[in-house]
């Protein structure tokens, strides 16, 4: 049963919500336009032919207690007639409305409600000590004031008597056919602590139904919600039972109060439990809502069940005994006095302890079932027995593994594919078998393949890769890799196919050794052998002047089947002194240390490199040929120009300055010329003559 103390613990914690109840039944056309005050007391009334009854509330425990201590006032004013506006007619309809005196109060002790508010009213300690109903014990040794404003206007709520009581309540008899009034509520001697409503006799008033009832029953507990949006009309609601569907009684002494909800509650919903003592019967439930006047409003909706018996065990598999290698017959523990809380058994198979899990019974097994024989096990088999209760859940029990008799070694794997980094890792990755018995691969290793390969791995690893790590700071070039499978029943699989796999060069080839340098007027000749490194695929030749830091590359030269490879440095400046070396370079990019330094001159034989034509220009109208060069050498004093006419030997017919880089020239039509020029330095020496510009005008 609900016990209301449970309802009036949650009420203690949310004591805010007492009041808001008084604020919802507050209609929109209270909003009167005369008072722009915000009003200290909530006011509602309760419409019929002959009169009207006004319930209010004082909004915060400062305005209760003046309303205790000076009373309410009653003010009405006439406001239509008939459907037009008149002018307000006043009228007094009480001077002061009070609660009633202490000794007064002993008359109700028959009501539960009216010794709470007699207690917050009166009390020099707020605590009620009534041991003829439970329902008090949670306001014991209350003491502070809000708690006692509360737990008054709650007690007011709960029972018109108390209402009347408390000077909460007021009926107005003396209203007219067609009349609307404006109600006001005041403080004695306070204006500003007041409240109003507008309302007349003949306005509509009717009590809604609870909507949406819905009930869970679970074990011995039925779970029931309701929507919530009738919490403007009703302060309070009955749940109501009924074990013939037609008799109707509470489930409680007390109602049910609206209360904020928890957090694990939806706040669409009312909610409320009750206890099923009879698992044979069907119960039926409705809710009936209660107003702030005392009155019941209509049933919801009847919902109605049976309690479920309840599961309190779960199935144990006993055993699996194996049948002839065929069968395999699962044996388990369940209570019988469970039997009737189930509707049966199912059983679960899996091929992976965690993998996914189905159903091998087409259907349920009797509840007093307890051996199942699998005809068609696997050879690995994960076995669950599931029962699967009337209340709709399903109870587990822990995975069984059974197996079938092994010998059969499975298929060796295939697939091997690697991946190696700079680093050393190398990782493997081959298809899984497609044997289900599979428990894990072995894997082996060699760094030469006339060598026998050597498993590497403790145990059987479960995955179908595998990660590994080489040293690539040695002569070593390729490793061979191969994998083994293992079963459940450990029998092995022969090796898979040998993967040779080449590893990443980290060793550096050797530098080459120079032979003696040759120094020639053509330029500087060096040579040298193959490297000793197979890998060899390279050379870099560099140089560098006295008193340079850096080395210049000049020249790569592909390493091929040479007995000797040499170089001649045509672009070293002839008497001047320069360093030389070369590196080794191998296929994966690795440079070797630099070979020795050797020293070369190439032989000064007095001439400057010589001078290179341009294109030259001839301008038919003017018969004239222009003449240019290019030349970059430092320190040039002239140019001198050499023109030979129709073979005759040539002769220097311009000297031009070293800054110039043109020569213009008067031809004539039908002779033969040819052009030289060589550069004169200011040291006097002089470049090499040029190529001859040869031609017909």
């Amino acid at each position: 049963m609900i016990k209301i103390r449970k309802q009036m613990k949650k009420l203690f914690r949310n004591t805010v919500a007492f009041l808001t109840l008084m604020l919802a039944f507050l209609p929109a056309e209270s909003q009167i336009p005369d008072s722009i005050t915000i009003e200290k007391i909530a006011v509602t009334a309760r419409p019929s032919v002959d009169s009207i009854t006004i319930r209010w509330a004082p909004l915060t425990f400062k305005v209760w207690q003046s309303g205790n201590v000076h009373g309410y006032k009653i003010e009405r004013f006439a406001i239509t007639r008939n459907g037009s506006i008149i002018h307000p007619e006043k009228a007094i309809l009480h001077p002061s409305v009070k609660p009633l005196p202490h000794d007064q109060w002993e008359k109700l002790v028959h009501n539960k409600y009216a010794a709470i508010a007699a207690q917050a009213l009166f009390g020099d300690r707020f605590e009620v000590d009534l041991r003829q109903s439970d329902i008090f014990t949670i306001v014991n040794k209350v003491r502070e004031n809000e708690q006692r404003f509360a737990f008054a206007l709650f007690s007011a709520d709960m029972s018109p008597e108390v209402a009347r009581a408390s000077g909460l309540w007021f009926a107005d008899k003396q209203v007219k056919k067609g009349e609307k009034y404006l109600y006001r509520v005041f403080v004695n001697s306070i204006d500003s602590l007041r409240g109003s409503i507008f309302i007349g006799p003949e306005d509509p008033y009717h009590l809604p139904q609870p909507k949406n009832l819905k009930a869970d029953f679970k074990n011995q507990i039925v779970s029931l919600k309701w929507d919530k949006d009738l919490i403007n009309y009703y302060t309070a609601s009955i749940v109501e039972r009924s074990d013939d569907g037609v008799h109707f009684t509470s489930i409680s002494d007390s109602p049910l109060v609206t209360v904020s909800p928890t957090d694990t509650l939806d706040t669409r919903y009312e909610y409320a439990l009750d206890s099923l003592k009879d698992l044979s019967k069907i119960y039926s439930y409705r809710v009936k809502g209660i107003t702030a006047f005392g009155e019941t409003g209509p049933p919801s909706d009847v919902v109605a069940g049976k309690a479920t018996p309840s599961v309190d065990r779960v199935p144990y598999i006993s055993g699996v005994e194996n049948k002839e290698n065929k069968i395999l017959e699962i044996q388990w523990d369940f209570p019988h006095t469970n039997n009737l809380a189930i509707k049966g058994f199912n059983i679960e198979r899996s091929s992976q302890p965690k993998g996914k899990i189905s159903s091998i019974t087409e259907k349920l097994l009797p509840p007093d079932t307890r051996v199942f024989e699998d005809q068609l096990p696997k050879q690995v088999n994960y076995y669950r027995v599931s029962a699967h209760g009337l209340d709709g859940e399903q109870y587990h029990s822990h995975v069984y593994f059974a197996q079938l008799v092994d010998s059969v070694a499975p298929t060796s794997p295939i697939g091997l594919e690697v991946i190696v980094n700079d680093s050393g890792s190398v990782s493997l990755f081959w298809k899984t078998n497609p044997e289900l018995d599979i428990y894990g691969y072995r894997i082996y290793k060699a760094y030469h393949q006339s060598e026998e390969l050597a498993q590497i791995t403790s145990e059987p690893i479960r995955q179908s890769f595998y990660t590994d790590h080489v040293d690539l700071n040695t002569l070593n070039e390729v490793v061979y890799y191969s994998v083994m499978a293992v079963d459940v029943n450990q029998n092995h699989s022969s090796l898979s196919e040998i993967l040779k796999v080449a590893l990443p060069d980290k060793v550096k080839p050797l530098a080459p050794v120079f032979l003696p340098v040759e120094n020639t007027y053509g330029g500087v000749s060096l040579r040298w052998p193959p490297g000793a490194s197979e890998d060899i695929r390279q050379y870099a030749v560099y140089r560098k002047s006295p008193g340079q830091a850096v080395w210049k590359q000049v020249k790569i030269i592909d390493a091929l089947s040479d007995t000797i490879y040499n170089y001649l440095d045509e672009n070293s400046v002839p008497g001047d002194i320069h360093y030389y070396t070369v590196v080794s370079i191998d296929e994966t990019g690795l440079e070797s240390e630099p070979a020795n330094p050797v020293i070369g001159i190439r032989i000064d034989h007095g001439l400057r490199p010589s001078i290179a034509w341009k294109k030259p220009f001839i301008n038919r109208e003017q018969n004239q040929i222009t003449l240019t060069w290019n030349y970059t050498e430092p320190q040039i004093k002239n140019f001198k120009i050499f023109r030979s006419t129709d073979h005759k030997p040539p002769i220097v017919i311009r000297i031009v300055d070293g800054s110039k880089r043109e020569f213009s020239d008067t031809i004539i039509p039908g002779q033969y010329y040819s052009y030289r020029i060589m550069a004169v330095f200011d040291d006097e020496h002089k470049s090499s003559m040029s190529n001859e510009i040869l031609f017909r005008y």
